[in-house]
């Protein structure tokens, strides 16, 4: 039982996402990044947590790997299996997590992504190093390190001019600028955004922080190459915080603009910067049509569209309501919102810039349809009620985060709302997410 002792077994049980349980004698150790199967390394953290150290031997459900680079980036969970394996392997670890929480729908689908490569319109990268004191590197961190990164030159969950772009950026700025050290708070380089669009246009987010060093050059050599796409904006941003966060303390645009047109569904999104759209295009018109086919129908009703972006679903949904209204606290995207609904000539839809768990509070309106799309960390435990209380006949909750989702689901229930419709799918495939999307109704 000592700490810092390396332990090796085989994978015994994995829970969603990737919560994974190893067996050593009559000790039980949970860590985090495996696949049921592979027999591991690991190092005991604290009591019975652990941290993986290294995979001995792969799992009679993997197969060679589809990326280069599997074996040390930590972008990806499941480039070692077929897609196939991948679907069924996530079907089963989300069945499971609904069971567990007695979530019983006899319905239930788990639907997969229409495309399963070059499908990211958006990277953030981090510049750092590979290994303590080495080159510049520029990419994602390595698995179960935090401060080491990998260089990904042949990632294939993005269109080729995020890899030709993000390459000339590193090879660009090795030995003439420092990296950030997240220790020390020293460097120059902290992050790299790429945003593409499925329309071809490009913009991208060089991260700094504050330093006197001349750019220009390296914005004209950027201009000059030659991707398929088109580079329609780049933008500077300065961050001296000691989070490791992008966070937006000022901000320029060097060149055009500092968004990108997107296109869904027949309607045209204008996409900024720090604004939150889905990351898979192709998956999203999936997503949204799934949404749409589950609720009764929009003629003459009034939307609440809560955690509402820059305003996808208030559009596309609310385009056949009475009314529809958004909420989101990030001003951008409200910001883009607004003109996003001028831009689809919509007059019926509003967008407020707060908090959900302050506007609901107080928000005087009267929706039969409650949207839901909150990030990551759920709906905010404190406003469920508020919400509720709003008393729609129908609630379509969309969650990217299973384990969250699970969790909000029972105030639901407990307040009288049955689930009317329930799927799962596969929006980041590669990766060990997914995207639920549940229909309530009274």
């Amino acid at each position: 039982m000592a700490k810092n002792k390396i332990i090796e077994g085989i994978v015994t049980n994995v829970d969603f996402p990737n919560k994974c349980t190893l067996v050593d004698n009559e000790n039980e150790y949970t860590f985090k990044g495996a696949i049921l199967g592979q027999k591991v390394a690991i190092k005991r953290t604290r009591g019975k947590k652990a941290k993986m150290v290294e995979v001995l031997e792969k799992s009679e459900l993997e197969e060679t790997s589809n990326c280069i680079h599997s074996d040390r980036c930590g972008g990806c969970a499941y480039q070692t299996f077929s897609y196939k394996k991948e679907l069924s392997y996530k079907e089963k670890l989300i069945r499971k997590l609904l069971e567990e929480n007695d979530i019983n729908f006899e319905g239930f689908q788990f639907v997969e992504s229409p495309v399963y490569s070059g499908y990211r319109n958006k990277m953030e990268y981090t510049f750092g190093d590979e290994c303590k004191d080495g080159p510049l590197a520029l990419g994602l961190h390595r698995k179960n390190h935090f401060h080491d990164i990998v260089n990904t030159p042949e990632c294939n969950i993005v269109h080729e001019d995020f890899n030709i772009i993000r390459e000339f950026t590193r090879e660009y700025f090795d030995g003439v600028l420092e990296k950030y050290n997240r220790m020390r708070h020293t460097g120059v380089l902290r992050h790299f955004v790429i945003r593409r669009s499925s329309l071809g246009e490009i913009l991208i987010n060089l991260v700094t922080t504050h330093n006197d060093f001349d750019f220009s050059k390296y914005y004209e050599e950027l201009l000059n190459l030659k991707v398929e796409g088109k580079i329609v904006g780049i933008v500077h941003t300065y961050n001296d915080s000691l989070s490791d966060a992008i966070v937006p303390e000022r901000v320029e645009v060097v060149y055009g603009r500092d968004f990108i047109y997107e296109e869904l569904l027949g309607l045209k999104f204008k996409v900024s910067c720090f604004s939150f759209f889905q990351t898979n295009t192709d998956s999203a018109k999936v997503l949204y049509e799934l949404g749409r086919d589950m609720i009764s129908g929009l003629d003459n009703k009034v939307l609440l569209d809560l955690y509402s972006g820059t305003g996808t679903i208030t559009q596309i949904f609310g385009q056949y309501a009475d009314k529809a209204l958004g909420v989101e606290i990030v001003k951008d995207a409200v910001d883009a919102a607004v003109e996003n609904a001028k831009l689809n000539e919509l007059s019926n839809v509003e967008f407020i810039c707060d908090d959900v768990f302050n506007a609901v509070k107080n928000l005087e309106y009267n929706p039969d349809i409650i949207v839901l799309d909150p990030p990551r960390d759920g709906i905010n435990p404190r406003a469920i009620k508020n919400i509720i209380d709003f008393n729609p006949d129908e609630f379509l909750y969309i969650s990217c985060n299973p384990a969250t989702f699970v969790r909000d689901l029972q105030a639901f229930l407990d307040r009288g709302y049955k689930i009317d419709n329930l799927k799962a799918l596969d929006q980041f495939p590669r990766t060990n997410h997914c995207e639920m999307i549940c229909h309530l109704v009274k």
